[in-house]
């Protein structure tokens, strides 16, 4: 039968779906026992294990999703101050933050865990454009991106 563990760690997306499994291999062993050999109280811990992982699972995507917003809140910033300063390499380390806070959080609210960030066509000349910016040591070129990437981003969601 199914061992609890009580232990309070950090929720995890890998030991969430982990226990998930658990439970369902639980849950079809209880499936063909007959009752006297325990297929009840098998079938019961493993939709309680699976269910438990299940849970953990949304815990620690919502947590990521939390995380990777206050990333990128942090991230933007960097930016933002880059460009009001002038310090093109500060607003490129902080476009560059953004950025990979942005995947995070599409992988923390995608179902698949597949999950891409796929900017809108402005989104993506912005982002383009900010690029050569980076590349060509335009700093000009880099905020005009930006302001464009944003934009889209905010218009759709991204």
């Amino acid at each position: 039968m199914a061992e609890h563990n009580d232990n309070k760690t950090a929720p995890s997306q890998i030991s969430g779906n982990l226990k998930a499994a658990q439970g369902a291999a639980y849950a079809a062993v209880g499936a063909v026992l007959p009752s006297a050999l325990g297929g009840d109280s098998w079938a019961a811990d493993g939709a309680q294990l699976g269910q438990e992982g299940r849970e953990e699972v949304d815990v620690a995507k919502s947590q990521a999703a939390w995380d990777a917003t206050a990333d990128s809140a942090k991230a933007k910033a960097k930016s933002a101050w880059g460009t009001v300063t002038g310090d093109q390499s500060l607003q490129t380390e902080g476009n560059v933050e953004s950025e990979a806070a942005q995947w995070k959080y599409k992988q923390a609210t995608s179902e698949s865990g597949l999950g891409i960030p796929v900017p809108s066509l402005d989104g993506a000349k912005g982002k383009i454009q900010s690029a050569v910016g980076i590349a060509t040591g335009n700093q000009q070129l880099q905020n005009e991106g930006n302001a464009r990437a944003e934009t889209a981003a905010w218009r759709d969601g991204v």
